[in-house]
């Protein structure tokens, strides 16, 4: 049997679903395994994120989140977890571990808290592309213009 590839997912709690289907969908096309990773940004962490295996070490995603999940990814096995730190460095360092083929990111609802927070700590996604060597697929809201 052919060993599965990995698409690691930054989720959120209330993100845009079409996110969701998206990066599903994905998964399935390509005959991966989908890692949901939710970032606890708000925590301090006190040890670097690559020591040891951070799935090993992470925490269950919160209830309402796990529900959002099962609601929209359909079609494929999930797992989804939640890790303390910097969204870019938790997801990169978990596609770094996995060997990801790719990290997925959604686009983020505009709204000035939204644009005051990107503008003090610029973009995941961008953050991602810039730091580290996987592709990174940003996929937009679903009626944004």
């Amino acid at each position: 049997m052919p060993i599965m590839s990995t698409v690691v997912l930054g989720v959120e709690q209330g993100m845009e679903p079409g996110v969701l289907t998206a990066a599903a969908q994905l998964a399935r096309d390509l005959n991966a395994r989908l890692i949901c990773v939710h970032a606890l940004s708000g925590r301090y962490v006190t040890e670097k994120l690559t020591d040891g295996d951070l799935l090993d070490s992470a925490e269950p995603v919160g209830e309402g989140l796990a529900w959002e999940l099962s609601l929209a990814i359909t079609g494929v096995n999930f797992e989804s977890y939640a890790i303390a730190g910097d969204p870019a460095k938790v997801l990169s360092a978990v596609a770094e571990q996995q060997d990801a083929r790719m990290i997925v990111v959604g686009t983020r609802r505009a709204g000035l808290r939204q644009k005051v927070a990107e503008l003090l700590d610029g973009s995941i996604a961008l953050a991602l592309a810039q730091k580290q060597q996987r592709p990174v697929l940003v996929v937009p809201l679903r009626g944004a213009h």
